[in-house]
């Protein structure tokens, strides 16, 4: 069982439920079929989507997606520090044990993470939900030319849903939650340093997520790869986030592929230290990658809503003002937008599948310009 989870601390950056709505501006059973073709939408479907962010949230039950393993993920690693700066009794003690004064610093060291999900219902809004993923997706294939590369998308019903043996996996669940395991060490201003083994469990905020993974072979290799499987919740606050979140997604493991190639180039001509730095690099590209991506978004869902003559779904007038790309990654979210409806969808599509270094100079000009 997980531990904690009713003590859930929120991100106090923005989430990427939020960043959704932003780009928006401008061995377990499978309650469906794998892909076939275009799926079909009805219009009692999307007005079945658009009342699931009136629906309760679920807390269970939890079923494991996959058990304990290595995973640098950024929001428990955000959510441990966030934490640890909370007991004030535990750094009392590791003042006496290290004798720390002023300053004391935290690292995060072998973070393990068990993911777990409470299932999406396999009838009503669920299954309607379900239809538009395919159906949304069938259209974004269509819109960039391009062979769909999801060998499924599907709704686990049980715990350790499979992965297709080729291909890309999508699963569908009403939440995703994130047991975690870690050993942090604090170290004073003098050298000495103590371990203290911290855990817990949180729902995690990431509606979806594509993360590309490094591995730090030796002084001139690194391997770059992007997870085969993605998770989509449909635990919402907006009707925005359901209809951009498998248009987000897909589009990052699309673009992904050109910005992976530019990242090898980079990592090539400038070969990394350590792993700490080749995750630098590559944080500089996801940011460019999210840029592009944020503006391609809002079109795609856009052209959507007119093919199926519905209204494009409005967004919370306050909810709008407060959203600012506080994240990293996100830096360059709001230049990449106007620069899309500048360029056009598939000008700049084509551009940055090109040459992601031209595109990135062009998102450079404009921060220089502001």
């Amino acid at each position: 069982m997980m531990r904690g989870l009713s003590e859930l601390t929120k991100n106090r950056c923005m989430t990427r439920r939020q960043l959704l709505a932003f780009g928006l501006m401008g061995a377990a059973g499978r309650v469906m079929s794998p892909l076939v073709g275009n799926a079909a939408v009805s219009r009692d479907d999307l007005k079945a989507v658009s009342l699931m962010p009136e629906m309760a949230e679920r807390d269970g039950p939890l079923l494991v997606f996959r058990d304990f393993v290595s995973d640098a993920d950024v929001e428990v690693k955000r959510h441990i520090r966030h934490q640890m700066r909370r007991k004030n009794d535990l750094y009392a003690l590791l003042k006496k044990k290290i004798g720390f004064d002023k300053q004391v610093h935290l690292k995060l060291e072998e973070v393990q993470v068990r993911l777990m999900y409470v299932p999406q219902r396999p009838q009503g809004p669920g299954a309607a939900y379900h239809r538009y993923c395919h159906s949304i997706i069938a259209f974004l294939f269509g819109m960039i030319q391009t062979d769909n590369f999801y060998s499924t998308i599907t709704s686990p019903i049980g715990s350790y849903p499979p992965l297709a043996d080729d291909g890309l996996s999508a699963f569908l669940v009403h939440r995703l939650a994130k047991d975690y395991q870690a050993i942090c060490r604090f170290t004073a201003e003098s050298g000495r340093s103590v371990k203290y083994r911290a855990s817990g469990a949180i729902f995690s905020n990431h509606l979806g997520a594509v993360d590309l993974e490094i591995e730090f072979l030796s002084h001139d290799q690194v391997r770059l790869k992007r997870r085969p499987f993605t998770i989509w919740q449909n635990s919402s606050s907006d009707f925005y986030t359901l209809m951009a979140l498998p248009v987000e997604e897909t589009l990052h493991y699309y673009v992904g592929r050109a910005t992976d190639k530019q990242l090898a180039e980079a990592l090539c001509t400038t070969p990394p230290r350590n792993v700490s730095e080749a995750q630098e690099m590559a944080e500089t590209w996801i940011a460019v990658e999210e840029s592009i991506v944020g503006g391609l978004v809002a079109q795609v869902v856009r052209d959507y809503c007119t093919r199926h003559h519905m209204a494009f779904p409005p967004m919370d007038v306050e909810e709008t003002r407060s959203l600012t790309p506080a994240l990293h990654q996100y830096k360059y979210r709001r230049d990449g937008m106007a620069l899309v409806r500048e360029m056009g969808f598939h000008g700049a599509l084509d551009l940055y599948m090109r040459d992601p270094a031209a595109y990135r100079d062009l998102i450079a000009a404009r921060q220089r310009i502001s």
